[in-house]
């Protein structure tokens, strides 16, 4: 088993929204290089420094690929939305 990663991302929840447009910043889990789960992004640290951090990798994930969802809540297997 590979080890697991994270990095934040643009998440298109669309489908997960009853179809109302929605995209979301995540924290995005991996195996290897495919996105296996996420979490809902949370800002918080023990100092400034640490959430400018955070918040400066949430800027950084605007410039990737936004991940798609289907309807049952699953990343769609090498389909991103485009910028």
């Amino acid at each position: 088993m590979e080890d697991m990663t994270w990095n934040f991302r643009l998440v298109d929840m669309t489908a997960v929204n009853d179809g109302e447009p929605w995209i979301e910043v995540k924290e995005v889990y991996y195996e290897g290089e495919k996105p296996v789960g996420y979490t809902s992004a949370t800002v918080g640290g023990e100092s400034a420094a640490d959430i400018k951090k955070d918040l400066l990798r949430m800027l950084i994930a605007c410039n990737n690929p936004v991940l798609v969802l289907d309807a049952d809540d699953k990343f769609i297997d090498d389909r991103t939305k485009g910028e």
